[in-house]
């Protein structure tokens, strides 16, 4: 089942595994690595092409499924603290969590980041305490055991380097959080020192690349992954100081300031054809609130609108598509702009209500975050 930029493999918990397209080029790497070049290399007698091919397969999958079973382990750690988790992507790099919410501290955010290396760690030892119950040093199932232990090992220790957006880096993080209490400030140099190790891998890739002997990395070829592992470490972590830049800068406003108070009134029995006659002239932005008899029922937007097939677009009214009033949970005109870009996220919500005593002042929704940040980044 596709999904965006990937594949939809199932759910494991409740929580949707996706595989991203750039997946299965590592799934095909991995898989040549193991049936064309260690096992050929390490096994004796040498096993013919198709058992090697077939094992290769096999054990890029076992070893894909391990790394699953360390992103598990991070989902399910956030959901025990009650963290909505969206999903788990594996892709050519790996896999991430998506958790929709911040860790509220800095033990949470130490327990949820520690937990997969630690899965890692655990399920390479039992690799490795497997491959020499079952057999002699080169031969198939222990050497392709003895392989697959090595692998999550390497996982744990890469995955446990203090720098941002790695586990290490979110538990260096945590620590920093911990000890001074402010966690800007921590999240400010875990990504600074994520950039640091990103670029050490960039410079340790280039040498590699150029088939330098330094004592270590792989030549050639091989440097390349340390080059993409550094680029995409390195604008993660520059991602994240500019989301810690953002977070400021709406901590600075409040709703009130920037909601918007152009609201457009639709009667529930209203149809939609009526409404936006013109379904390619819908602006996605608009906002409207749906009543009945002069009270608020629900809600609709440009863009909900513009999901409706054709069908069901000329047959149903307002009332049909809305969000009914009883699932909006408004927020109050007071809220920090970061407060309301958190509900925003976590709730999945194109716009919300604002309202005080009772009364609906406005909406808000990511247009206007958007351009409370503009207005906040004009020079005076």
């Amino acid at each position: 089942m596709r999904s965006g930029g990937g594949v939809r493999l199932g759910k494991i918990f409740g929580i949707p595994i996706l595989l991203d397209y750039s997946f299965f080029l590592a799934l095909a790497f991995v898989t040549y690595l193991l049936g064309a070049n260690m096992l050929p290399d390490r096994v004796y007698p040498e096993p013919s092409t198709a058992v090697a091919w077939g094992l290769g397969v096999l054990g890029a999958v076992v070893f894909f499924t391990s790394l699953l079973l360390h992103e598990v382990a991070h989902s399910l750690a956030a959901r025990l603290y009650g963290l909505r988790v969206s999903s788990i992507t594996l892709f050519v790099l790996g896999g991430v969590s998506q958790i929709a919410q911040d860790s509220r501290s800095a033990m949470q955010e130490f327990v949820i980041s520690i937990v997969g290396p630690l899965t890692s760690a655990v399920v390479g030892g039992l690799f490795i305490a497997a491959a020499l119950l079952v057999g002699n040093p080169r031969e198939l199932l222990p050497e392709l055991l003895l392989w697959l232990g090595a692998g999550n090992l390497i996982i744990a220790a890469f995955n446990m380097l203090p720098g941002f957006p790695l586990d290490g880096g979110r538990v260096f993080r945590a620590v920093v959080w911990g000890v001074g209490g402010d966690r800007d400030r921590a999240t400010r140099w875990a990504a600074r020192v994520g950039q640091a190790f990103a670029a050490l891998f960039v410079v340790w890739g280039v040498l590699s690349f150029l088939d330098l002997d330094l004592g270590f990395g792989s030549p050639g070829f091989g440097g390349l992954m340390f080059i993409l592992i550094g680029i995409f470490l390195f604008n993660a972590a520059s991602q994240t100081l500019r989301s810690v830049a953002t977070q400021r800068a709406l901590a600075g406003v409040v709703v009130r300031d920037f909601m918007s108070t152009e609201l457009r009134s639709v009667e529930a029995d209203a149809p939609v054809r009526w409404t936006a006659p013109f379904r390619d002239r819908i602006d996605p932005r608009t906002a409207y609130l749906i009543t009945r008899d002069g009270t608020v029922v629900g809600m609709a937007t440009g863009a909900s609108l513009l999901l409706i097939d054709a069908d069901r677009y000329e047959r149903a009214s307002m009332a049909d598509v809305m969000i009914p009033a009883a699932n909006i949970t408004p927020i109050h005109p007071a809220a920090t702009g970061q407060e309301a870009l958190e509900r925003l996220q976590a709730e999945n919500s194109p716009i919300l209500p604002v309202v005080e005593d009772g009364r609906l002042l406005g909406l808000v929704g990511l247009d206007q975050v958007v351009a409370a940040l503009q207005t906040d980044a004009t020079p005076a």
